[in-house]
């Protein structure tokens, strides 16, 4: 019921390619395609697109690990529903504490991930953490989107290289009347950024990302970046684990 595509960017391990010659044998609907240039993860992914034929586009990094054997379906069982556009996921890092359950616009200026750090199993902030619920984005580390609302969007803002093309992409879904869905049962893990390594001690590539956050403000607006209608105002912008604000904003 679904194929692999998997985008081919610059490896340079032999083992890789190897690889990819014994896949066709492992699955006969995966196939390898090559995209050529510089890293530019909207860019590879509207690559990719060109090649899919499925109802749904699942956006997967090449640096997590499944947990459990129905992930994809309860994705696609929220996906599926009136009105949504896109599920994501729950990641873990490797040490079974939270990479990713939900993003919430506004988080250190910009955006960041619900109950980052906090320990896998709890319930969380009222339960937000056990709880299928809308945020305003997910992680494209794991999204699933339907095809027809990648499309309607033209799919990933390649001017957000590396950074925020995922808030992005929500925002511009949400703008166009369909929701962002999260589901607690779709458990993977996520070796952050381990085939890109970090932008944070690049100078150039911290240029880069000092710009796309620059572009989010531009877009879609500060006022509406920093005022996630999923998150309560008397909640901290500084920290991820939902803590009560210091100076309660907007409360009279």
């Amino acid at each position: 019921n679904f194929e692999v595509i998997v985008i081919e960017n610059n490896s340079t391990d032999p083992a890789t390619a190897a690889y990819y010659k014994k896949l066709p044998d492992r699955y006969d609907r995966a196939r390898v395609v090559t995209y050529k240039g510089g890293f530019n993860f909207s860019r590879i992914n509207n690559f990719g697109r060109k090649y899919a034929a499925g109802k749904y586009l699942l956006l997967l990094n090449n640096d997590v690990e499944v947990i459990n054997g129905d992930w994809l379906t309860q994705m696609v069982g929220e996906c599926s529903q009136p009105g949504v556009g896109i599920c994501g996921a729950m990641l873990y890092y490797p040490d079974d504490t939270i990479q990713h359950a939900g993003i919430i616009t506004g988080l250190g200026g910009y955006a960041g991930h619900s109950h980052k750090y906090h320990k896998r199993g709890g319930s969380g902030y009222m339960f937000r953490l056990a709880t299928v619920q809308d945020f305003s984005a997910v992680t494209a580390a794991c999204l699933l989107v339907r095809t027809a609302v990648y499309d309607e969007v033209h799919g990933l803002d390649e001017e957000f290289t590396v950074a925020y093309n995922d808030v992005d992409f929500c925002l511009r879904v949400r703008d166009a009347g369909y929701r962002i869905v999260w589901t607690p049962y779709a458990e993977l893990y996520h070796y952050e950024s381990k085939s890109r390594g970090s932008d944070e001690n690049d100078p150039a590539k911290k240029a880069r990302f000092d710009a796309e956050h620059d572009r989010l403000y531009a877009v879609h607006g500060r006022d509406n970046i920093l005022h996630d209608p999923y998150y309560s105002p008397s909640l901290s912008l500084d920290y991820e684990d939902f803590r009560e604000s210091g100076d309660l904003r907007n409360l009279k």
